[in-house]
C-alpha cells in the first residue's frame, strides 16, 4: 500500500500505522528530521489514512478521499509553507488557515493541517497556531514538519507528538538514484554525501558538474579562484555551496586525524591528504564551525549576499593560514 512507497522511515511510519489502528491519533504531530527524507510524504499519507474510506491504518488510494487527497484538491485537507516569494510564514496566512479549520469539514472525517516549515513562522504567527494547539477542535488534526527543531517555538513542540524522521541509509539512496537514470559510481558517491537527503542527492545528481567546479575551488590553494568566481546569490545556491564547504572542511578534520575512512570526498583523497598536512586543523574545524553558524544565520533570513561575502572571507583566511605555513 502506500505506507509501503515512502522510501526509508520505517519506525515513523509503524508508530503512525499503530496510532491508526488503536484509534489513539495524536492531536497534533511534529515530524522533525532533515530536509528531503520523506517527511512532507508521511504527512500526506496519514491525512490521507485519517479520511479514507476504509478507516483502517492504511489508505487505500482509491476512494474519492484518497484520490482528492493525493492531487491536493481535498476541501479539508489544508496544506501552508512557506511561499516561494517571502521568508517567512506570516500571521495572515495562519489565522486564514485556523478560520477554516474552526468550521466542520466539508466532507471529511477530521479537517488536517499540513504546516511545512514550523521554524519559519513569525512570532507573532507562531503564537497565534499555539493558541489552537492549546484548545484544538475536535474535528481537526496538525500535522507539523520542521528541518529545524531547535528553531521551533518550545511551547509548539510541547504541544505536539514528536516523530523523529533521520537521514536515510546510504545504501536506500543509492538505490534510488540508480534507478534515476544514475550511474553507479556516482549513485555511491552522493549517497554518502547527501547525509542522507534523498532530495540533496537527486539536487547534486542534477548539478554534478556544477559542484564538480566547486569542489576545484576547494583543492586550490590559492585567493584568486575565490576573487575572481561570481557570489552565489540565491539562497538555495548559498545553501548548497555552504554545505560543500563544510563538508570538505570536515574531510580535511577526519584525515589529519586518521580518520581517512569517514571521509566523504573519497575520489579527492590526495588532495585531502595534502591540505591536511598543510592546513593548521584547528583552524580548519574553527572555519567549519563558523561556515555552519552562517548557514544557520541563513535560515534566520541574513541577506544571502551578505552570508556569501563572509563565507569567502572566511575560506580567505583559511587559505592565508595554508600560504603562511
Amino acid at each position: 500500500m502506500a505506507w509501503d512507497s515512502i522510501i526509508g522511515q520505517e519506525l515513523a511510519k509503524r508508530i503512525l500505522q499503530e496510532h491508526l489502528a488503536t484509534a489513539r491519533v495524536a492531536q497534533a504531530y511534529l515530524l522533525a528530521g532533515p530536509e528531503g527524507v520523506g517527511k512532507r510524504l508521511l504527512a500526506l499519507e496519514m491525512a490521507k489514512a485519517l479520511n479514507c474510506a476504509l478507516q483502517a491504518s492504511e489508505a487505500c488510494d482509491a476512494c474519492h478521499s484518497c484520490v482528492s487527497i493525493a492531487r491536493g484538491v481535498h476541501p479539508d485537507v489544508h496544506g501552508l509553507s512557506v511561499e516561494a516569494d517571502a521568508d517567512r510564514i506570516k500571521i495572515d496566512a495562519v489565522r486564514q488557515m485556523l478560520s477554516r479549520i474552526a468550521l466542520r469539514p466539508f466532507n471529511a472525517n477530521v479537517s488536517v493541517v499540513i504546516l511545512d516549515g514550523v521554524e519559519r513562522l513569525t512570532e507573532e504567527a507562531a503564537n497565534a497556531l499555539l493558541k489552537s494547539l492549546e484548545e484544538p477542535p475536535a474535528h481537526a488534526r496538525f500535522i507539523l514538519i520542521t528541518s529545524v527543531l531547535s528553531g521551533c517555538l518550545p511551547t509548539i513542540v510541547s504541544r505536539c507528538q514528536i516523530i523523529r524522521c533521520p537521514g536515510l541509509n546510504p545504501q536506500i539512496v543509492a538505490e534510488f538514484l540508480k534507478g534515476h537514470s544514475c550511474d553507479e559510481k556516482t549513485a555511491g558517491y552522493l549517497s554518502v554525501l547527501s547525509c542522507g537527503s534523498l532530495s540533496r542527492a537527486m539536487a547534486w545528481a542534477s548539478e554534478w558538474e556544477g559542484y564538480q567546479r566547486l569542489l576545484a575551488r576547494f583543492e586550490a590553494t590559492g585567493p584568486s579562484v575565490w576573487l575572481e568566481e561570481k557570489l552565489p546569490e540565491t539562497r538555495k545556491d548559498l545553501t548548497w555551496a555552504l554545505d560543500g564547504m563544510v563538508m570538505w572542511l570536515r574531510d580535511v578534520a577526519f584525515v589529519a586525524s586518521d580518520g581517512a575512512s569517514w571521509v566523504l570526498h573519497a575520489d579527492r583523497a590526495k588532495v585531502l591528504d595534502e591540505q591536511a598536512q598543510s592546513m593548521d586543523v584547528d583552524l580548519c574545524v574553527e572555519t567549519a564551525f563558523q561556515l555552519l553558524a552562517l548557514r544557520e544565520s541563513l535560515e534566520q533570513f541574513v541577506s544571502p549576499r551578505l552570508v556569501a561575502t563572509l563565507a569567502r572571507e572566511q575560506w580567505l583566511c583559511l587559505l592565508t593560514g595554508l600560504l603562511q605555513k
